[in-house]
């Protein structure tokens, strides 16, 4: 089953789904937001060639449908999309872009189309529209092993005399991402990322008992204890991606809908709400899990 997350511990307690009322996000509203954002993108319809394009178009354009795109002013959110329970409907905040309406510049048309992509994307997953299969887990878990091979592995020497305990950082990450995205936990999330892994993971059991893998913090935990990353701690941790990858990228890190949400959007050429160019770090693992956003984007 899919798990939601209900708040971000990396940053800080922020929601990742809200529960804004009705009336709550008709007074943050942009006046004729959604409506602005359909007259910047239709100028630049023509230019857009994206497997999200008909979906994307077909929300926008139609009267009825766009009702369900909240664009808002949300300043004590840091994010710039979510999605609102009681209304079931995608937020755009404008907020983090510091400005308070759509203008033709800010955040410009590329971006407009990158949230809606995002905003989509997030949704589907959210609401269960769409039905993420948990054989996906070894190709995300083979993702975030890649990036944290690049951030740490010189630092920690996954790349040089300890590249032995990549096994162990594949098996830890595997069964993050079982926990934290999927719910699946216990023997059976061990031994599934064993499998994947090739981890003896009957020498460590005991450890990691000690380790409630639905959490980024225990996984972080795991990793330092483990002697993967040594004395590794979430500051660190959320300060290099912060760094590399902006704020953005972070709620991808702990909930299945943001990070699907995340590689879908980082497809989209020209925008800056996530990096365009994170594929280079694993492509064969970023082009399979692109898959489940090819499907989404395939709904009627």
């Amino acid at each position: 089953m899919i798990a939601v997350k209900r708040e971000f511990d990396l940053l800080k307690g922020v929601d990742n789904v809200l529960k804004v009322s009705g009336a709550g996000i008709k007074k943050a509203s942009i006046e004729k937001g959604p409506r602005k954002i359909f007259v910047n993108l239709e100028l630049e319809k023509k230019r857009i060639n994206h497997f999200t394009k008909d979906r994307v178009f077909k929300l926008i354009s139609g009267i009825e449908a766009r009702k369900l795109i909240h664009v808002v002013n949300l300043p004590n959110y840091v994010l710039p999309v979510s999605y609102n329970l009681p209304t079931k409907g995608i937020v755009i905040n404008l907020s983090p872009f510091g400005v308070d309406d759509v203008l033709s510049t800010k955040p410009g048309p590329q971006n407009l189309y990158a949230l809606l992509v995002y905003g989509i994307t997030f949704s589907e997953i959210v609401s269960k529209k769409m039905k993420v299969s948990d054989r996906y887990v070894a190709v995300m878990a083979d993702y975030l092993t890649s990036l944290l091979i690049r951030f740490f592995g010189k630092q920690y020497g996954l790349l040089g005399s300890f590249s032995g305990k990549i096994t162990t950082l594949k098996f830890l990450t595997n069964c993050y991402i079982y926990g934290s995205f999927f719910g699946v936990t216990g023997v059976t999330a061990y031994r599934k990322s064993a499998a994947a892994s090739a981890l003896n993971f009957k020498e460590i059991e005991n450890k990691l008992k000690r380790y409630d893998f639905t959490t980024i913090n225990d996984y972080i935990l795991s990793l330092s204890e483990l002697a993967v990353l040594p004395n590794i701690n979430r500051h660190i941790f959320a300060g290099k991606f912060l760094q590399q990858l902006g704020i953005n990228f972070l709620p991808a890190l702990e909930d299945l809908g943001r990070f699907i949400a995340v590689i879908t959007t980082s497809d989209i050429r020209g925008s800056n709400i996530v990096p365009t160019w994170i594929s280079k770090y694993n492509e064969r693992a970023y082009n399979s899990i692109l898959e489940i956003s090819r499907t989404i984007f395939k709904r009627k």
